[in-house]
């Protein structure tokens, strides 16, 4: 019997690059070879359709574009091994969006990992109550004006959804 492990895809995701080729003819052979099957319960040629499709832009180092032949290149292994993996996560989730070009800038992360050692000392203070933090009374006008837009857009989420 054929099988359908594996399918439909979840995400395919591609290269901006790639688009004309990759992602056009991912869908050209997949309509094709699984298209219909009655026989295994999928009498519509649809059923093989990716949940979602993704092109991204490429990632940067530094500013130029990575290439192992010129020698600007990071690997993950190597951005973990040498600014942590807080530190990366936080870099990339800032470096850019959508078809963009992402910029990963070791200066940046050095800059995370002061931000992330920062913080986790400020926290700890404050779990361990060596931190002064203000009175619940001494709410300011900024204060309420933050929560008040807030609520708001915990408002049109949840409508949303």
């Amino acid at each position: 019997t054929q099988s359908t492990w594996g399918y439909p895809v979840d995400l395919r995701a591609s290269g901006k690059d790639l688009i004309g080729n990759h992602l056009i003819f991912f869908m050209y052979n997949h309509v094709s070879i699984f298209g219909a099957n009655p026989e295994l319960g999928h009498p519509e040629p649809d059923w093989t359709w990716p949940r979602a499709f993704r092109a991204n832009g490429h990632l940067n180092l530094n500013g130029e574009k990575m290439s192992k032949g010129t020698g600007n290149f990071l690997s993950m292994r190597e951005a973990c091994e040498q600014y942590s993996t807080d530190a990366v996560r936080l870099m990339l989730a800032d470096a850019g969006d959508a078809l963009e070009d992402a910029n990963f800038e070791e200066a940046g992360a050095n800059k995370a990992i002061l931000k992330l050692t920062t913080f986790i000392a400020w926290a700890t203070d404050v779990v361990s109550g060596t931190q002064p933090t203000r009175a619940e009374t001494a709410s300011a006008f900024f204060d309420a004006v933050f929560e008040s837009t807030m609520n708001r857009l915990v408002a049109e989420a949840q409508a949303a959804f």
